[in-house]
């Protein structure tokens, strides 16, 4: 009974995680050019403080923060829909991965159109694929940590 209900729990907190990045992509995807450009020059202020701060001298630009930021966003998502599938199957995530890999990839798709009808922003196939290769990414590190994690545990 404590494992079913802490498997309950799990469950709940990956899905209400997942629901949140999926809200906060279309959220930022939703948001006029002005104001996408204005965050992205803080957060390249801020990437390039810290890396001078390691003795990098960065030679970044909004494009590629943009586009970092969203493959981070995309590895997150794959990542924690990977952990929605383990959720419901310890010991085989991966019978799910066709399941979460298209659920990624309408995401991407969705962000992107959402982007058509906003002021200033356009939808590219190619940031699609950028923000489905995240996916795809997150996916596959979430599943070997899963396989080593039950390695480790011997859960059989």
């Amino acid at each position: 009974m404590k494992t079913n209900s802490c498997s309950m729990r799990f469950r709940i907190i990956m899905f209400v995680l997942t629901a949140s990045v999926i809200a906060f992509a279309f959220i930022h995807s939703s948001m006029p050019s002005v104001e996408s450009a204005q965050e992205s020059e803080s957060v390249l202020d801020f990437v390039t403080v810290i890396l001078k701060l390691f003795g990098i001298e960065p030679n970044l630009s909004d494009h590629i923060i943009r586009k970092l930021a969203h493959f981070t966003e995309y590895t997150v998502l794959g990542a924690l829909l990977c952990s929605c599938a383990y959720s419901f199957d310890r010991i085989k995530p991966i019978k799910f991965v066709p399941y979460t890999v298209s659920i990624g990839l309408f995401t991407c798709f969705i962000d992107e159109t959402i982007q058509l009808g906003v002021e200033g922003r356009s939808g590219h196939v190619s940031d699609m694929w950028i923000d489905f290769f995240g996916v795809l990414l997150g996916t596959a590190v979430m599943l070997v940590a899963f396989w080593i994690y039950r390695k480790i545990r011997k859960i059989n």
